[in-house]
């Protein structure tokens, strides 16, 4: 024996060879398109892009281009959660409408109500809806305050407008919202802002009558925060603002 390799017969395969191995990958590619078009059919694909493409145009309400651009986008589902339907490179969390009504298992509002939070303020409200009773906090709020925009306005009740604390947004899942719904005027929130309540001047009152006037939202609460109101048409300027 010389040590070397010796090579017995031919090992390149053939074609017949590779008959089965194909036919397998094919019925198993056949399969595997089966299973995607059960799990995943063509209609609800279709839905579930026109939904996200509904709540981004929603969530773009919120708050001018400038803001929203680049933003992180997300959406409540039909199970109140909150899930991410466009993901963003910028510091802005835009929220679609439903946090005063789908998070807490109610059917949509009249009016739109998305919001756009900056990173102290999506803290802020991270911390409010992860809690039971934000009224009373397990856990210590975010104190460092930030910036929320709301143009679109939100929902109050006609008639208890004064009553309502941030409406939906801090209400348990049992309470009720109900009677006729108004329409707020666009605003921003300044949130957390603790406020000295011997000194203040400012209104803890939303009032339908002077609705450009800022007041305290949730005064005396954990939550509360400052509200500051633009007229429509400042909103429309402030929206189309560089076109």
């Amino acid at each position: 024996m010389t040590g070397n390799l010796q090579i017995i017969g031919n090992t390149a395969p053939r074609a017949h060879d590779l008959m089965i191995p194909i036919k397998v990958l094919a019925v198993l590619v056949a399969g595997i398109a089966v299973i995607w078009g059960i799990i995943f059919p063509p209609d609800a694909v279709a839905a579930d892009e026109k939904w996200k493409a509904e709540m981004i145009a929603d969530a773009l309400l919120a708050a001018p281009p400038s803001v929203t651009r680049n933003a992180s986008i997300f959406a409540w589902n039909a199970e109140g959660d909150l899930i991410l339907i466009r993901p963003g490179t910028g510091p802005y969390k835009c929220l679609a409408s439903g946090f005063s009504s789908l998070r807490l298992g109610k059917p949509r509002l009249p009016y739109p109500d998305p919001m756009c939070l900056d990173e102290n303020a999506w803290a802020f409200m991270q911390a409010v809806f992860s809690e039971k009773n934000p009224r009373k906090p397990e856990k210590p709020y975010p104190t460092a305050p930030g910036m929320g925009w709301m143009l679109a306005g939100m929902n109050v009740k006609k008639g208890a407008v004064a009553s309502i604390p941030m409406a939906g947004t801090i209400l348990e899942k049992s309470t009720q919202i109900e009677g006729e719904m108004v329409r707020m005027t666009p605003h921003i929130m300044i949130m957390p802002v603790p406020v000295n309540k011997k000194s203040a001047k400012l209104s803890t009152k939303y009032s339908p009558e002077d609705p450009l006037d800022a007041w305290i939202m949730a005064a005396g609460s954990p939550i509360e925060h400052l509200m500051v109101h633009f007229s429509w048409e400042d909103t429309e300027a402030m929206m189309g603002a560089g076109e």
